[in-house]
């Protein structure tokens, strides 16, 4: 387990980052669109995000904002290369930026209701 202390500080030193915040002007070089459109849930569950809100996740500038951080990308990469991604995503979650990825994301996919 990670020091608390010392996950605030790193988290605070890549907050000062040199990113430059993506405003709609600039494109991501994906074909999101041709990736979102051929992807088949083979077994869907309750928690199967649908492929419109994945599609509102493309347009959320906080979250565009939120992923210029070069160590939560780091973080996102080690989880989908990880032999066990469930114990990745649980030491992710020890990481402030990381929960700040996931709180924006849940915003757009599981709006709180009014």
């Amino acid at each position: 387990m990670q020091d608390p202390i010392l996950s605030i500080a790193c988290w605070k030193e890549h907050k000062k980052s040199e990113c430059t915040p993506v405003t709609a002007n600039k494109k991501v070089e994906v074909d999101t669109e041709a990736t979102l459109d051929t992807a088949l849930y083979n077994y869907p569950t309750e928690d199967t995000v649908p492929l419109e809100k994945l599609r509102q996740l493309e347009h959320n500038q906080e979250l565009k904002n939120i992923l210029c951080n070069r160590h939560l990308r780091d973080m996102l990469i080690a989880i989908d290369k990880s032999a066990n991604p469930a114990a990745a995503m649980r030491q992710a979650m020890l990481e402030p930026i990381f929960v700040e990825f996931a709180d924006e994301c849940l915003k757009v996919v599981e709006p709180a209701s009014e």
